[in-house]
């Protein structure tokens, strides 16, 4: 076994620790109830996960629904005016801002109206995660990270995609890009390099190196004086910090 996958067996020992879902223990339970019930409100929700506190962007679609908007074929029907009005009208504002964010929202309807006749999820039903990830990046704003955190999502708290893991990529954000540098998987934080050390370090489920990796970027593995003695990767990590 080469060290790198002593760090990839360690990272999955790690990730059967965590609980078994984030959003599931980070919303609030009405909130959690309208994800749950409405595929609609986890799509805009995913969609939104951008550049903020994700238990805020998962909020916006419960927002919506208190004004009576979150219907794809309603807000297919308003004007990129009315649809920026809406989200200024809410106590959370997208991290972009409304006109922004007017456009995502906008693209979440009208993929899910024109496509998939109003089910958003049809998406996820009918599709391989591959397939998903080129769909959902249709959506404004919506990379390759994200749409990959969507489907590792719909995996994990939702049970979609049972025997496609190989399909499902990590979400190469700055907390894992920095665990996997600093560790030695990946030679600089490149969401690339990233996502095919995934792939070749579990090829089975390169998703599954995502959450812990994570959790180890936020608890641990910190931009300034990170506490590595008490890291789980501690003894096999490369530790490069500078």
């Amino acid at each position: 076994m080469t060290n790198n996958d002593a760090i990839a067996l360690r990272l999955k020992q790690f990730g059967t620790t965590l609980p078994d879902s984030d959003i599931r223990t980070g919303l609030a339970p009405d909130t959690m109830s309208l994800i749950e019930r409405n595929p609609f409100a986890f799509l805009v929700a995913a969609a939104f996960d951008r550049g903020m506190p994700w238990e805020k962007a998962w909020q916006i679609p419960a927002e919506i629904d208190r004004k009576g908007r979150l219907d794809p074929k309603r807000l297919t029907s308003m004007t990129e005016n009315e649809l920026i009005e809406l989200l200024n009208s809410l106590p959370t504002l997208p991290r972009y801002g409304a006109v922004q964010g007017a456009k995502t929202l906008g693209d979440c309807a009208r993929l899910v109206c024109d496509q998939f006749g109003g089910d958003a999820g049809a998406i996820w039903k009918r599709s391989s995660p591959a397939e998903v990830e080129k769909i959902l990046q249709r959506i404004h704003g919506v990379g390759a990270g994200i749409a990959s955190m969507t489907i590792r999502i719909l995996h994990d708290d939702f049970g979609y995609f049972k025997g496609k893991e190989w399909q499902i990529d990590v979400k190469p954000d700055s907390l894992l890009l920095r665990v996997f540098r600093r560790a030695g998987l990946i030679d600089y934080e490149s969401e690339g390099q990233a996502r095919m050390a995934a792939r070749r370090l579990n090829p089975e489920f390169p998703g599954a190196l995502d959450r812990p990796a994570w959790r180890i970027g936020q608890l641990w593995c910190r931009p300034r004086e990170p506490k590595c003695p008490d890291c789980p990767l501690t003894d096999v990590c490369a530790k490069r910090t500078s």
